[in-house]
């Protein structure tokens, strides 16, 4: 008693959580060491909507790497903003019933804890393919829609759901958001600007709903 780790490990196992390291073999049955977008089938990117000139950008803790939600928000000619939320499409990458998909059940969820997290999948899936890094071609799954600039309707007629690509153009941190939030306008943030901040902070129950109908598919 008194170790930190001794402590932690323990309390994981009492909540049926599993250890923050992954098997030998499910690390190497994950594959995907040489993976591009270019090795893929290119009927099935071409079905995919392609995002790549949108400007996306990802918001989470300062230091994370998992980075598996990212956000474009731009107003339209017509006055309506179109907001799309984009989910990193794991399920890619991983086949039903393999040792990859059935550690992952048997987690769970990942742990963040103080001093480390318990992932999971492995590394290679969390935090690099799937992992909607700045500047890097990754597959996700989207919920594009329209919102009325002065009423917050909806329009349903022009809501698209489904497969896609996108390249973000930059990782924010929540300081950094809550900084403009807080009316620090001059905030330096990397692939977003200052009004798409404000924009999406009066939109976040539309995103709510959006990345719930997002998670409901991926089940």
């Amino acid at each position: 008693m008194g170790e930190l780790k001794v402590e932690t490990d323990a309390l994981l196992r009492d909540n049926n959580f599993a250890s923050d390291d992954f098997s030998d073999a499910v690390t190497r049955s994950v594959g995907l060491d040489e993976w591009s977008l270019e090795k893929e089938d290119e009927t099935a990117i071409a079905a995919r909507r392609d995002f790549r000139n949108e400007k996306t950008f990802t918001i989470d803790p300062n230091g994370a790497n998992e980075l598996d939600d990212a956000i474009h928000i731009k107003t339209e000619i017509d006055g309506k903003i179109e907001i799309g939320v984009h989910i990193a499409d794991v399920a890619h990458f991983i086949k039903a019933n393999s040792l990859v998909d059935r550690e992952a059940r048997k987690r769970g969820t990942a742990v963040y804890l103080n001093n480390r997290s318990c992932a999971m999948l492995p590394p290679k899936i969390a935090s690099e393919i799937c992992s909607l890094l700045p500047g890097k071609d990754r597959l996700t799954v989207s919920v594009v829609f329209k919102v009325n600039a002065q009423t917050g309707a909806v329009a349903d007629e022009e809501t698209w759901i489904g497969k896609s690509i996108i390249k973000s153009s930059g990782k924010l941190t929540y300081k950094e958001v809550d900084a403009v939030l807080s009316g620090h306008l001059d905030t330096k943030l990397d692939g977003a600007d200052v009004n798409q901040i404000q924009i999406l902070n009066v939109s976040i129950y539309f995103i709510c709903c959006a990345c719930s109908m997002l998670i409901h598919l991926r089940l």
